[in-house]
């Protein structure tokens, strides 16, 4: 008996623009910029005593620029803290809804703040469909909720299927005038096994045979005391503006962000469409994103609350954690993608249970032909720049450095060949009940990011609040 091998896949890389070393097109001119300006000071007719100064700081200044900390610079990471402890001196990193004056205590906390939850009822009468409107941008976020099938018993003939069918629909979306950014989130929340026990039992047949009976009785009793519960869900960042029917109001905007919403295609990409989300199912994943205990609302309870108060009533953005209505949550943001050839199921480890609430967010935006064009062009450039540096340098490439020149041409080989090009990042939010439990569960998304073909995440420093909502529903795409 002969298997089908297991598919690989790989050859991500970080877009990359045209410098000097391993620095881009700011760094390089903010490096080359500090060198120069002790000899021009000298030159427009400065005293040699002034190296004294401007030498030490011009040293510090490509010490910042050169050096790296958490894949960052060292000056993007200092700027970074410096505006945050402004901002938290002044108390913009705080948030108390029963405090803020109106209009202001109507609003989300953070960037979801100029958000507003409309209901929209489908001409195919299909029912309401909820959809987040963001009245800064004029953007409207939709959602569709996912049902994921189980791909580990599948054939590599199947998972071939099954991802390129998902490249497909990611390739559709340069098609659609009006779709600006996409992502998929799965939250996974741990549960008691009550609610299986609870949902088996007030399920069971009075009639049915009692063999049959007792068989579920006691597979209930056996499964394990601990489970989760698993939900998933697309979002779709639509630009009205950008589509040819140019709406003139908020209800013909919601008609072309509905439409956009239909053209999506998700047939054969390993996945079921439960349905459009509701603005029921909206409110219910935002106050589950805050109060994770909220996440099995009665629907009742879910529909009466308004649009601010699905989220925090309080709410602390701190450098490296976000406390919000008695819990705490630490989010992560992609520093590198696995560099080797990774199976399909690489995420498994970062999506399977575990103690504590976890949301994995993948973002993605698929670039219009003529901008992919323009970015591959100037991915392959920047790599042959850098190639006739080090030429002119008799400096020897590394192997990294001819495995991403390899990568760059390769790209611009497939996307000659009509290949669609998506940038795309990852984002992991965790959240505990005690702030006791973080270094746990700090620990478990390092070992979890380690095991998955060597992902590499990092906090979101200063931006934890920013990164949370990112993996919901509500329009806040990083990549736009």
């Amino acid at each position: 008996m002969t298997t089908d091998p297991q598919p690989l896949y790989g050859g991500w890389r970080r877009s990359r623009s045209m410098g000097i070393w391993s620095l881009n097109t700011p760094q390089t001119v903010i490096a080359v910029g500090a060198m120069l300006t002790p000899i021009m000071l000298i030159v427009l007719g400065g005293s040699i005593s002034t190296l004294a100064v401007t030498v030490p700081l011009a040293l510090v200044v490509i010490a910042l620029t050169v050096w790296q900390r958490h894949g960052m610079p060292l000056m993007s990471y200092v700027i970074g803290r410096a505006r945050w402890s402004w901002g938290h001196m002044r108390g913009e990193t705080s948030y108390r809804s029963v405090f803020l004056p109106s209009p202001e205590g109507l609003d989300l906390p953070g960037m979801a703040a100029p958000t507003k939850l409309v209901r929209a009822e489908a001409p195919d009468g299909r029912g309401p469909v909820g959809l987040v409107w963001n009245q800064r941008t004029g953007t409207m976020t939709a959602a569709l909720l996912l049902n994921p099938a189980g791909s580990l018993l599948a054939s590599g003939t199947t998972v071939r299927t099954q991802v390129t069918a998902w490249g497909d629909a990611l390739a559709r979306l340069a098609d659609e005038d009006g779709v600006r950014g996409a992502s998929v989130t799965l939250q996974i929340t741990p549960s008691s096994g009550a609610a299986l026990s609870d949902h088996v039992r007030a399920r069971l047949e009075e009639t049915a045979p009692l063999l049959a009976r007792r068989v579920v009785g006691e597979l209930v009793d056996r499964a394990p005391r601990a489970s989760a519960q698993l939900a998933a869900w697309m979002s779709l960042v639509i630009d009205p503006a950008a589509s040819p029917q140019r709406p003139k109001g908020p209800a013909e905007a919601a008609a072309v962000a509905l439409g956009a919403l239909d053209a999506v295609d998700l047939a054969g990409a390993g996945v079921d469409v439960l349905r459009r989300a509701t603005d029921t199912d909206i409110k219910r994943l935002v106050r589950g994103a805050f109060n994770p205990a909220d996440m099995d609302a009665p629907a009742t309870q879910v529909e009466e609350l308004v649009w601010h108060e699905v989220g925090p009533v309080a709410s602390e953005d701190d450098w490296e954690t976000y406390q919000h209505d008695g819990y705490h949550s630490v989010s992560y943001v992609l520093r590198e993608a696995p560099r080797k050839l990774v199976p399909y199921d690489v995420l498994l480890k970062l999506l399977a249970p575990g103690q504590f609430t976890r949301r994995v967010t993948l973002a993605y935006r698929v670039l219009p032909t003529d901008e992919a064009q323009a970015v591959v062009e100037r991915e392959v450039n920047a790599a042959e720049a850098k190639e006739e540096y080090r030429r002119r340098t008799k400096r020897t490439a590394t192997r990294r450095e001819r495995v991403d020149r390899e990568h760059a041409e390769r790209t611009a080989g497939e996307e000659a060949t009509g290949a669609g090009m998506v940038q795309w990042s990852l984002y992991v939010t965790t959240t505990v009940s005690d702030p006791a439990d973080l270094p746990a569960a700090r620990r478990e998304i390092d070992k979890a990011a380690r095991a998955s073909g060597g992902l590499r995440l990092r906090p979101a420093f200063g931006g934890q609040s920013a990164a949370m909502v990112v993996g919901l529903p509500v329009g806040i795409h990083p990549l736009l």
